[in-house]
């Protein structure tokens, strides 16, 4: 008896644990990316470039530290930024977005660098991308391929 009431005190603890963690989790449903596209390019280009809103309707900071895409080989966040009057490209590590807050991926400035599609990629397609915050998908958006405005 004893060692029942041990084995489910154990399960009850695990249990807790587990629901811990996944309150700790990033809220998938606080961020939303809206606007989203991809420049178009020729069809041998081994490098795109992705633009949209990310905005953070949640309570809690998000730290977005990986972009993923069946699509692609591998995606990168990057930032344009004037130094010493030439414009240089670099790389982000990550991308803090604030709650209520939102950040513009845009032509000129922070955007996702989309590097050797899996396939073509045409005006009108679309490429589903997700967001990640330590492992965990926070957003997911379909881009579509389109001519800048």
């Amino acid at each position: 008896m004893n060692a029942r009431l041990r084995l489910m005190g154990w399960g009850v603890l695990a249990l807790a644990s587990a629901m811990v963690q996944a309150q700790e989790s990033p809220d998938a449903a606080a961020l939303v990316v809206h606007e989203a596209w991809i420049r178009t390019a020729p069809p041998t280009a081994p490098v795109r470039a992705g633009y949209g809103v990310i905005e953070n309707s949640g309570r809690r900071e998000v730290v977005i530290d990986a972009v993923r895409s069946d699509a692609f080989g591998a995606i990168e966040i990057h930032e344009m930024r004037e130094v010493d009057g030439v414009m240089r490209m670099r790389r982000l590590p990550s991308l803090t977005l604030e709650p209520g807050r939102s950040v513009s991926l845009e032509p000129g400035g922070m955007h996702l660098m989309l590097f050797r599609a899996v396939g073509p990629l045409e005006a009108g397609a679309r490429v589903s991308i997700g967001f990640f915050a330590r492992e965990v998908e926070v957003a997911r958006a379909e881009f579509v391929v389109r001519e800048a405005p």
